[in-house]
């Protein structure tokens, strides 16, 4: 894998700058529930802030993966990510809900990383964002298995303008490079949406190079 480059340096810090423009399981627990489950249980339809939320599997990145999603989630519109993101090498794909507040950014880098090199990957991560962030509070991180495959992780509170943001990211290899998958939300949303966060992470799911996406929604 060789060491970082610096285009994972500015697409994690352009992800974690994400609206300085405008309770879930702990660690050693979260971690063991995966190993030992596959998943968290993520409904097709929840009650979140007073609001039914509809989730279905969405074929993603030309359908080379799915993640469970709130069906509400739309494709950022290039205004927006002009004005949260800054930096070129922000995220391709990036999903909001209505208000703005919730955000899921996807990105499949040129940095090459196998799944071997995973915990490796996200250890050097983890230094990253020790280094270059402005962390308020660090929740967990680690690495373990989903659908069979190797997801390294951390949870972690950034400072924002009037607010903090709390922001899932999380790593898997796919086909020969480095996935990064980056959540965040407003603190005040941080309670309900944590748990859902660690939920949707647990659905990632690389998918077979020839097959044809079942889903209804792709980009």
């Amino acid at each position: 894998m060789g060491h970082m480059d610096e285009q994972i340096a500015d697409i994690i810090n352009a992800a974690q700058k994400e609206q300085q423009d405008a309770s879930g399981l702990p660690k050693s627990d979260l971690h063991n529930y995966i190993e030992s489950e596959g998943s968290l249980e993520l409904h097709p339809l929840m009650m979140l802030d007073g609001e039914r939320i509809a989730f279905a599997e969405r074929p993603l990145l030309n359908d080379k993966i799915s993640v469970w999603l709130p069906r509400t989630f739309t494709e950022m519109g290039e205004r927006e990510i002009e004005l949260k993101y800054p930096s070129s090498y922000r995220p391709p794909l990036i999903l909001t809900d209505p208000t703005g507040e919730i955000n899921f950014s996807f990105n499949l880098t040129a940095s090459e990383l196998t799944d071997e090199e995973l915990e490796a990957f996200t250890s050097e991560m983890i230094y990253i964002l020790h280094h270059t962030q402005k962390l308020t509070e660090w929740y967990a991180d680690g690495v373990c298995k989903v659908y069979g495959r190797r997801v390294g992780y951390c949870e972690f509170m950034t400072p924002a303008l009037n607010t903090r943001l709390y922001n899932m990211t999380f790593f898997a290899a796919l086909e020969g490079h480095a996935l990064i998958c980056s959540f965040n939300c407003t603190e005040e949303r941080m309670d309900t949406w944590r748990p859902v966060a660690q939920r949707m992470m647990t659905t990632l799911k690389i998918l077979p190079s020839e097959a044809e996406g079942e889903g209804t929604w792709s980009r």
